[in-house]
């Protein structure tokens, strides 16, 4: 045996299943001792709407230390994004990559989206040196190396590749504008959101305002002033892309992202925008486009100017570490596409088809999905159920999967990053983890590396908060805390020093 290729975690877990199978044959019951200590942290708060499902398995040997209500169907919040993601990295691959086409036919200038959600994502440019305009220089200098600098017909743009509707039905209307439900298209720009920067100017007077991306077709009502006191706000008029400035500015400040109404059309109206203020005319109108270049998604490669690519590994910690709902969302309906088309069906992405795509994935790895229901990809509808138990069954099913690595570092990391870089920061280093909120709801799934390198599958969610969310912040935290110990845990706690 050529011991420099040996798997040594696998083979150390496939040791100790193989004993505990031959010990027993049969799955150990809960550890008594997990139990009642976590039993008495997750019940300091009981409630009468307060309820929880939770569970935690020790994914060496397979064994249950912990389980409460772990088959009752809850609301996941962003924990039902899980799923969506281990689905998507088992389809595509680490290494895949989706692409937006820049293209000339004849005198016409399009532009097609195959449903990529990071292009001008303004977090993975900052990665890599760039910003959310990068892409349109680098498309409007592969104009300029053609020798294009007047295009003489439309500007096309396609985003067939998901289905029209783009801002699930069931999102409470109150989210209208907000940058965490902004619709997801075929073609995606920037988060689908606008980003307005406002500054002082004179005391008294209109403040400066900055937008980003520079667009023509949104509309700005400025009502916020200079002063040395107050704060700026921002709101977006339901239905149309108008934003009202609020409030005072004292200093520059970026106000939260609003979303706009039409992705596709707001990515042309970027592209055309950036290309006519860095010497590149189009004559002609901005059109969308019914159907795409050519005979499929992908257009005729003498067409092609510029591709630009994004990578599966960005896509996964966006939705995994930041909890960015657009990317799950488009993320689901790429997997419902991507299934059919392997089918040799050419079918728009949509919720439906890859919410049945992430149940094959479910169902592939015999993973129970009684009580489970998915309606969008990133849980931000009330619609949707998991239960705790097929939220730890995806974790033990990845930590086994080749991709595992891949996927464990697209979580967050206990107080370094995403979403969890405020909590836990004593316990660094032992936990990756998804977290989840909506009114009501607060969940925390992941992986906990214990102190003697047992790796755990947790996953906690709770249901029915009336008020903060807080002190089960503080539950699941200190779960975490606790389980960093095992299998030493002491039967009661020891007293502080």
């Amino acid at each position: 045996m050529n011991l420099r290729n040996v798997n040594w975690r696998c083979l150390t877990a496939l040791v100790l299943v193989t004993v505990s199978l031959g010990c027993a044959n049969k799955t150990l019951p809960p550890d008594p001792v997990v139990t009642s200590r976590i039993d008495s942290i997750l019940h300091r708060h009981d409630e009468k709407q307060l309820h929880y499902g939770a569970r935690v398995i020790d994914l060496m040997t397979g064994q249950e230390v912990y389980a409460h209500d772990i088959d009752r169907p809850l609301l996941p919040a962003s924990n039902g994004k899980i799923a969506v993601a281990a689905a998507g990295l088992d389809f595509f691959g680490p290494s895949h990559t989706f692409k937006t086409y820049l293209a000339i036919d004849g005198y016409d200038l399009w532009l097609i989206g195959t449903g990529d959600p990071a292009i001008g994502d303004a977090a993975i440019a900052k990665i890599y040196g760039q910003t959310t305009t990068t892409v349109l220089n680098e498309w409007c200098d592969a104009l300029k190396a053609r020798g294009v600098r007047v295009v003489k017909g439309n500007l096309y743009y396609y985003e067939g590749a998901l289905e029209d509707v783009q801002v699930h039905p069931s999102w409470s209307k109150s989210f209208a504008g907000d940058w965490y439900a902004a619709p997801v298209g075929g073609l995606n720009f920037n988060d689908n959101c606008v980003d307005i920067a406002v500054m002082p100017t004179a005391e008294g007077q209109p403040a400066g305002y900055a937008v980003m991306p520079p667009v023509r077709n949104i509309k700005v009502v400025n009502q916020c002033t200079s002063a040395s006191t107050g704060k700026p706000d921002i709101d977006r008029e339901p239905g149309a892309n108008v934003y009202t400035l609020k409030g005072a500015a004292t200093q520059p400040t970026t106000l939260p992202s609003k979303s706009v109404t039409e992705p596709g059309a707001f990515f042309a109206d970027a592209l055309r925008t950036h290309l006519e203020t860095h010497g590149v005319h189009v004559q002609g109108k901005t059109v969308k486009a019914e159907k795409p270049l050519g005979k499929s998604l992908v257009p005729p490669a003498e067409k092609i100017v510029a591709v630009h690519q994004s990578k599966m590994s960005d896509i996964m910690w966006r939705i995994n570490k930041s909890s960015q709902n657009l990317f799950a969302e488009a993320m689901c309906k790429l997997l419902g596409r991507a299934t059919l088309e392997k089918q040799k069906l050419d079918v728009p992405g949509s919720w439906t088809n890859g919410a049945t795509a992430v149940r094959a994935f479910l169902h592939k790895n015999d993973i129970n999905t009684n009580g489970y229901v998915i309606v969008d990809g990133s849980g931000l509808s009330r619609d949707n159920r998991v239960t705790a138990h097929l939220v730890s069954d995806v974790f033990k099913t990845m930590y086994h999967h080749p991709y595992y690595e891949d996927f464990r570092k697209s979580l967050s990391a206990a107080g370094e990053d995403g979403t969890l870089r405020a909590r836990m920061k004593d316990i660094k280093g032992h936990f990756f983890g998804k977290t989840g909120y909506i009114g009501g709801v607060r969940s925390l799934s992941g992986y906990v590396k214990t102190k003697s390198g047992r790796w755990l599958a947790v996953s906690m969610i709770f249901n029915g908060i009336d008020g903060s969310v807080k002190p089960v912040e503080e539950m699941q935290d200190d779960v975490v805390r606790l389980l960093v110990n095992y299998p030493n845990i002491p039967a009661t706690q020891t007293a502080a020093r």
